[in-house]
């Protein structure tokens, strides 16, 4: 098929068709736009059949100066899937798998010791100069659910009151990919929830609303950063924490207790059992810790 369409046309056909259709996350389309935006800013909206190798690699290199190389992998797999799904609908433009993929960059993840995860707690329930009675205890089971259950940001917000049910320790979430996944919760985080709930007289599905009063407005990710960072620095952490700090704790403390990492895997929702091996280095230095303690030394 041959065609002028532009490459923020293209962008835009793959958002309706994939991101729309299949109900994929705001964060996949915020992707989407990025990616978008940054191609058609260095090259221009030029139509994607002349979209080349060299152009590819021109703005690659350029990426390269301003952006993470976690976040030129994300915009060249995003171009990828564009240029399939172009393809897929009969246009002429560069094959998908003449652009490679950059290596994902190896990262330490930042987790937090069960006694931080306390303090936070422990913080964000105090009394203080403005701070109502409805957000102490809204804020207190936020963060003992988030890790308590390992939740991703957005799959916190978008939890109604039903999923939480008397005397039943999981429920059940939407993940990434449209993916349902059985989360559990501890008997201290379901007495926070219940305690939080009896404190809601509205009628409204959410579990989590932005304000007593406005019980119809679910809590959007932005407030839920905000409650987990405020919790912090009252507790005085020196830390850079936010919402999937808690996730990361959760799955590091499951693997300090000796989980099988193909059930923690289960337990995030991960595809691939390789994203969870990012927090195994926590493991492997308890391990190092142990062989030094433990190791018996042969002098010669």
């Amino acid at each position: 098929m041959e065609s002028a369409l532009t490459l923020s046309e293209a962008f835009e056909l793959y958002r309706k068709d994939v991101i729309v259709y299949k109900n994929q996350s705001a964060k996949t389309e915020e992707m989407n736009r990025c990616a978008m935006k940054s191609i058609v800013d260095f090259l221009g909206d030029i139509p994607i059949s002349e979209l080349d190798f060299d152009m590819v690699r021109k703005w690659t290199t350029d990426l390269r100066k301003t952006r993470t190389s976690n976040t030129v992998r994300g915009y060249i797999l995003k171009l990828r899937v564009v240029l399939k799904h172009m393809k897929n609908r009969g246009y002429k433009v560069l094959d998908a798998e003449a652009v490679g993929i950059p290596k994902r960059d190896s990262r330490v993840v930042d987790y937090l010791e069960v006694e931080e995860v306390q303090a936070m707690l422990h913080a964000v329930f105090q009394r203080g100069n403005g701070y109502s009675k409805f957000k102490r205890y809204r804020n207190r089971a936020i963060i003992a659910l988030m890790f308590s259950a390992g939740l991703r940001n957005g799959e916190l917000c978008a939890m109604e009151r039903t999923q939480i049910k008397d005397g039943v320790d999981s429920f059940t979430v939407i993940g990434k990919g449209n993916k349902p996944r059985v989360c559990f919760i501890d008997p201290v985080t379901h007495r926070y929830i219940d305690e939080y709930l009896a404190l809601r007289d509205d009628p409204y599905p959410a579990l989590f609303v932005a304000e007593q009063q406005k019980g119809r407005e679910k809590i959007n990710p932005g407030v839920v950063q905000m409650v987990v960072k405020n919790a912090a620095v009252k507790a005085g952490l020196d830390k850079n924490i936010h919402p999937h700090t808690l996730r990361h704790s959760f799955a590091t403390d499951l693997l300090r207790n000796n989980t099988n990492i193909v059930y923690v895997k289960e337990l995030l929702g991960h595809t691939s059992i390789q994203v969870t091996m990012t927090y195994t280095h926590v493991v492997n230095e308890d391990l190092r810790e142990i062989h030094r303690l433990k190791h018996t030394v042969v002098h010669a």
